[in-house]
């Protein structure tokens, strides 16, 4: 797991972007622990705090919550059975550089099935994120891949997020942007 050589699903990354979101991978990965089945990292780089709007535990449990407020660099962690895996989602709000209220959403994915490891980023307007369709996210998530990116032009919001590891024991990073 020491390099995001994950499957790429058509999502292009900058280098910088590739190199700090292994970055945010590697630490994920150092801080797992033996009962965890999933450890995140995350990154705000956005011009204040993100405060959580809403969150969805679709299977598995938190073991260390979302941060919230998510102001630097923090990160999250959560276990569950083998058969069940876990999978969740969280969207945090903030303004933007213009003073725009935004939405950021990132989903992830590590279950013992088919869909495996996946990640899924959105962004946008807040607006967009007031009556989230919890089953829309869901089958998008598991249409996606390895490596997420979504990039709004609207509010020059963005967020990169990538899942590593093998099924059971992976390491999330994501970089949230505006």
């Amino acid at each position: 797991m020491a390099s995001v050589q994950c499957e790429m699903k058509d999502v292009q990354l900058t280098l910088e972007e590739k190199a700090c979101l292994d970055e945010m991978i590697k630490q994920a990965e150092r801080s797992l622990e033996p009962h965890e089945l999933l450890a995140g990292a995350l990154n705000n780089q956005t011009v204040g705090p993100l405060s959580i709007v809403a969150t969805k535990i679709f299977a598995g449990q938190v073991v260390r919550n979302f941060p919230n407020p998510l102001c630097n660099l923090d990160g999250f962690a959560m276990s569950g059975t083998f058969a069940t895996g876990v999978k969740a989602a969280v969207v945090y709000s903030a303004k933007n550089k213009a003073g725009v209220e935004c939405g950021w959403l990132l989903a992830f994915n590590d279950t013992n099935n088919a869909v495996g490891v996946r990640v899924f980023a959105e962004c946008g307007l807040k607006d967009k994120f007031r009556n989230i369709n919890w089953a829309q996210v869901e089958q998008k998530l598991e249409k996606s891949g390895t490596i997420a990116k979504a990039h709004d032009l609207e509010t020059g919001t963005s967020l990169y997020a990538g899942i590593c590891g093998p099924t059971g024991k992976s390491a999330a990073g994501a970089v949230f942007l505006g």
